[in-house]
C-alpha cells in the first residue's frame, strides 16, 4: 500500500482497518458481554412503561438509553488506541504508509459498525410491540424510527469522544473513565438549561444533546440536529488525529 500525497485519507486503508476492528470486537468476549448487559438493561426500560403504564411507545428509550450509551461507547472504544499505545503496536502501525486520518477513521468506522448492530438489535422491541398493540392504537413508526436514529447518532458522537479518550492514555481504565466523563457531560449539560438565564439557557440547550434527541425522537428530521451530531463527531475525531500527530514527533 503506497501512501498517497495530498489526500486526507486512503479509503482502502480505512476500510481495511474498519473491517479488522469490527471483526476484532466479536473475536473476543468483550463485545458479547457489553451488548448482553446493554440489551438486558434496555429490555427492562422497555417493559416498565409497557406493563406498568400501558404505554405502547419506545419514547422511554430516548429518556434513559443515552445514559446507558455513556457506558456502552466508552466500553467499546477504551482499548482502540490505548491498547495499541500500551503494547507498542501503534509505533509499528505508524511506520506503515498510513495517514493519521486513516487510523482514526478506520478505528471509528469499526466501532460505528458495531454500534449500528447494537442499535439495530433494539428494533426487536418495537417489532414485538407491534404484535401486542391493537390496530386502532397502533405504534408510531415515525417516532420509533426517530428514537433509533437519535440513539445511533448520539452513540456515534460518544464513540468519537471515547476514541479521543483512548488516545490520551495507555491505560484502558483511564480511557474509560475519561470517555465516560465526556459522554456524561454531553448527556447532562442540556438538563441544566432550565436553570440558566434565558440567553445562556439557549446556548446550553444547544450544546447538550437533549434538545436534539427530543426533536429526532418526535420523528422530525431537522438539519440543525444532524449538523450538531456531525460537528461533534468530527470535532472529537479531529482532536484524536491531532493527538496522534503529536505522538509521531
Amino acid at each position: 500500500m503506497e501512501k498517497t500525497e495530498g489526500r486526507l485519507f486512503q479509503l482502502d486503508a480505512v476500510l481495511a482497518l474498519a473491517g479488522r476492528g469490527f471483526r476484532g470486537y466479536f473475536e473476543s468476549p468483550t463485545a458479547y458481554v457489553v451488548l448482553f448487559v446493554f440489551y438486558l438493561l434496555s429490555g427492562y426500560l422497555f417493559t416498565v412503561p409497557l406493563f406498568f403504564v400501558n404505554q405502547a411507545s419506545i419514547k422511554g428509550f430516548a429518556d434513559y438509553l443515552p445514559l446507558l450509551l455513556c457506558f456502552l461507547a466508552p466500553a467499546l472504544t477504551m482499548g482502540l488506541l490505548a491498547e495499541e499505545l500500551k503494547s507498542g503496536t501503534f509505533e509499528t502501525l505508524a511506520t506503515f504508509p498510513l495517514e493519521d486520518w486513516d487510523i482514526v477513521l478506520g478505528k471509528f468506522l469499526g466501532f460505528a459498525a458495531t454500534h449500528a448492530v447494537s442499535v439495530a438489535g433494539l428494533a426487536v422491541y418495537p417489532l414485538a410491540l407491534s404484535f401486542l398493540v391493537a390496530p386502532p392504537a397502533g405504534l408510531d413508526w415515525g417516532e420509533t424510527g426517530g428514537v433509533l436514529l437519535a440513539l445511533f447518532l448520539l452513540g456515534l458522537m460518544f464513540g468519537a469522544a471515547g476514541l479521543f479518550a483512548s488516545s490520551l492514555s495507555k491505560s484502558q481504565i483511564v480511557a474509560f473513565v475519561t470517555a465516560f466523563l465526556l459522554c456524561f457531560a454531553i448527556f447532562a449539560i442540556g438538563k441544566l438549561a432550565q436553570f440558566a438565564p434565558v440567553m445562556m439557557g439557549r446556548v446550553v440547550e444547544f450544546i447538550g444533546a437533549d434538545a436534539h434527541m427530543d426533536t429526532l425522537a418526535k420523528g422530525v428530521i431537522d438539519t440543525r440536529d444532524l449538523l450538531y451530531f456531525a460537528t461533534g463527531i468530527f470535532g472529537f475525531l479531529y482532536l484524536t488525529v491531532q493527538r496522534l500527530a503529536g505522538r509521531r514527533f
